[in-house]
């Protein structure tokens, strides 16, 4: 299969080297020093994961790394790994690599990455899961492995065939990949624990595993968690919140030392995801009717912290 990656960040990095070797893998970045260090050493992927990572350092080639999209041409299938303000930019200048055969998949945080790829691209070729690996930047073209998982996806409109092809295209690579009837259930699934971890931890400066060891960070989480099961729950999905509660609390204790992506985003001044993730419950919540106060005032709170920074 013929695979082209749109942004290859952290977790696209882990991605497209699972993939090398088994497909024909093509990279796009828009940010040159990326391209340029890919191109000069391929891919590097430092195995840092828990408990079984040796900590070296490995090296993946793509059949192309290139800032234009002419240069790769048409692809079955093109993975989105760009931050979500750049989506509907990102499909449209990407444009030389889908064709009406064409697979895009977003496996990024959050809720509403579908909303922006269905601007440019007919809802009926658009799959949407969500990923449990975990990554680091370390400079342009290398990046640290720091947790790996199932691969959930999943469509509300693609056939599920061509769902199932995609997820055979991840399994002959080695990557442990679910399909589910109702993608939104796994999506919020995910989504739960990073309402509940990222932004709290972004304010505070702390790990993930500050969440459940905290009593009133676990206090926050249990307020939090309520909210976005209630309005997950009113779009259709059929999540149980003391479950959902349970599995925030052991992500946190899984992912203990973990500096989770809006840290990362703060600390070094970037624009965080909070509005797709508590931003994403305040937003339902007044679609619904239901009222998300704890979720509203913790994603006022990050826009302040990082519109201090960004001066907006």
């Amino acid at each position: 299969m013929k695979i082209g990656f749109v942004g290859c960040g952290a977790i696209g990095s882990c991605y497209a080297s699972h993939l090398i070797g088994v497909h024909e893998v093509c990279v796009l970045d828009t940010f040159a020093p990326v391209i340029e260090a890919i191109k000069k050493n391929g891919i590097l992927v430092d195995d840092c994961l828990p408990e079984v990572g040796t900590g070296e350092t490995h090296a993946f080639h793509p059949a192309i790394a290139t800032t234009d999209p002419k240069e790769i041409g048409v692809c079955d299938l093109v993975i989105v790994f760009v931050h979500y303000k750049l989506i509907e930019s990102a499909m449209r200048n990407a444009a030389p690599m889908i064709d009406e055969h064409t697979m895009i998949l977003s496996l990024q945080n959050g809720y509403g990455n579908y909303d922006e790829i269905a601007k440019v691209i007919p809802e009926e070729q658009i799959i949407i899961g969500n990923t449990a690996f975990g990554a680091t930047p370390v400079e342009p073209g290398h990046v640290k492995n720091t947790g790996y998982g199932a691969t959930n996806m999943g469509s509300p409109k693609a056939p599920m065939a061509k769902v199932e092809v995609v997820a055979e295209a991840f399994r002959a690579a080695g990557l442990e990949t679910d399909v589910h009837e109702n993608v939104m259930n796994a999506i919020w699934h995910k989504l739960s624990a990073n309402v509940c971890i990222n932004g709290v931890s972004a304010l505070l400066g702390t790990p993930n595993g500050f969440i459940s060891k905290n009593e009133y960070a676990r206090e926050t989480a249990k307020l939090l968690c309520k909210e976005a099961i209630e309005v997950c729950n009113a779009a259709g999905c059929t999540l149980d919140y003391e479950t959902e509660l349970e599995h925030v609390f052991e992500v946190s204790r899984n992912t203990d030392e973990t500096i989770s992506s809006m840290v990362q985003a703060v600390t070094h001044q970037r624009e965080t995801e909070i509005r797709i993730i508590n931003g994403a419950v305040s937003k339902l919540g007044k679609q619904y009717g239901i009222p998300t106060p704890c979720n509203d005032l913790l994603l006022n709170l990050v826009l302040a912290k990082q519109s201090l920074y960004l001066g907006r």
